[in-house]
């Protein structure tokens, strides 16, 4: 039935459909699915696990569950429960369940298409990498052709695995699946039917892929920055910010005393900052929430705007924070968003602001700036290799949050007075179109799987 380049994806996280809304893990999968088909002679198919969805298209399974996604922090838009809760039993029985799906999915679409696939994706370098890896080895013994294995690589494996090392919380990360990884070699060159190459978001990512599995050979990674979906964030030629606003109304965390209100229904604000992300500690939230209380103090009226949600708990300290300690005015919590409800809010703003600590990439800087509205974070992590002062700025970074949140506040407060949505928003949207289009993202990667793999030599 053709010749097409056929790609299997393994997601770790589900894609945003429906009502179940989507980490950034997975809103990029799907980007990446989209992204595969849109190249020549290249067809994607792609699974992905979800306690609620289904699939009726060939090209997308959904492995059902029946318990929320295992995650491997303690902060996901739809699930807290972590792998470390997971007994070794139902650890084992998941292992066993998602390899036979994999494994029956591939043999369905080889049967239907006539041909084999030709490039194997494990999205994280957790469970993923290994279950294909099982599977790859199936197929050889049935006498299958062999396929590469890449590993995209993302930052919250990577930062289970740095915790479990440092032993610094073992009640919450026992040294558990560090030892694991190892004993399942995937990434050890040396054991034949690994990860032949591995992908990563930035050169932090690259450099704790390293300091987590020293025995990867560098040579074999991939830099590649997140790419963003051009046709859902991008600048609009016309801009009515009052129009816009009006249209959110704010979710304040269950059995809080505050009702749901609009966001400032006139719009008539001085200036308006935009946050996106989950509520988790390395985030830094909090810093933002407290240097608003330095600029409401001006008196001008700028508001706020937090996208993104967590556990309970999350919000309700993050919420008391800003309403009963700070005393903000001019702050509204929106609860998590779609891409195109995300995408007005950023096009709204004059600027957006993500000072989390040692942030994996930054694809929500990205998506800000393709709106046409320059950023703000802190120097650390994967901003730091394309936040440049013609798309915005980052504070310096230090474990003071009192630091912090002056910083933040100053920096904000100078891109409001120096009007950076005019004189940075036109670079930041351009720069993000030329240099992090997710189809060029994808077709770069082609080719570097390709390349490493012509000219690798040894075993993988």
């Amino acid at each position: 039935m053709g010749t097409e380049r056929m790609i299997l994806q393994l997601g770790t996280n589900n894609w945003q459909r429906g009502d179940e809304f989507a980490p950034g893990s997975g809103i990029l999968h799907e980007a990446h699915h989209h992204a595969y088909d849109q190249l020549p002679d290249t067809k994607s198919y792609s699974i992905f696990p979800s306690p609620v969805q289904s699939s009726d298209r060939r090209d997308v399974a959904v492995f059902r569950l029946d318990h929320p996604i295992p995650i491997c922090e303690s902060v996901s838009p739809v699930s807290s429960y972590r792998w470390h809760a997971m007994s070794e039993d139902d650890f084992i029985a998941y292992r066993r369940r998602l390899t036979r799906f994999v494994a029956e999915y591939m043999d369905d679409i080889e049967h239907e298409r006539g041909q084999p696939f030709g490039l194997a994706i494990a999205h994280h370098g957790f469970l993923n990498p290994v279950v294909m890896r099982d599977v790859l080895r199936m197929r050889a013994r049935l006498g299958r052709p062999a396929m590469p294995l890449l590993c995209f690589v993302h930052g919250t494996a990577l930062k289970m695995f740095a915790r479990e090392k440092a032993g610094d919380a073992p009640e919450e990360f026992p040294r558990r699946f560090l030892p694991f990884m190892k004993q399942e070699a995937v990434f050890d060159p040396d054991v034949p039917g690994g990860v032949d190459v591995c992908a990563t978001i930035s050169r932090e990512q690259t450099d704790a892929l390293a300091e987590i599995f020293p025995e990867f050979p560098r040579e074999r990674v991939l830099l590649s920055p997140n790419g963003y979906d051009q046709n859902v964030f991008r600048a609009r030629d016309t801009r009515d910010r009052s129009a816009v606003l009006a249209e959110f109304t704010t979710v304040p965390y269950e059995g809080s005393s505050r009702p749901p209100e609009p966001v400032a229904s006139d719009g008539d604000f001085d200036g308006v900052v935009v946050f996106c992300g989950k509520f988790a500690d390395w985030k830094r939230l909090d810093a933002l929430l407290r240097a608003a209380a330095v600029y409401e103090a001006s008196g001008d009226k700028i508001a706020t705007i937090v996208v993104g949600s967590g556990p309970l708990e999350a919000q309700r300290e993050l919420q008391d924070l800003a309403f009963e300690e700070l005393g903000l005015r001019h702050a509204y919590f929106l609860g998590p968003r779609s891409q195109s409800e995300l995408a007005l809010l950023y096009d709204a703003a004059d600027v957006g602001c993500f000072p989390s600590y040692r942030e994996p990439f930054g694809l929500v800087f990205i998506e800000c700036m393709a709106c046409g509205t320059p950023v703000i974070g802190a120097d650390s992590g994967g901003p730091r290799d394309f936040v440049r002062d013609e798309v915005g700025a980052l504070v310096p970074e230090t474990s003071d949050g009192e630091a912090l949140s002056r910083s933040l506040a100053a920096a904000i407060t100078t891109a409001l007075r120096e009007d950076w949505k005019s004189t940075k928003g036109k670079a930041a949207a351009r720069y993000a179109l030329e240099s992090f289009s997710v189809r060029q993202q994808c077709a770069d990667l082609l080719a570097g799987v390709d390349q490493r793999m012509a000219t690798r030599s040894g075993p993988s």
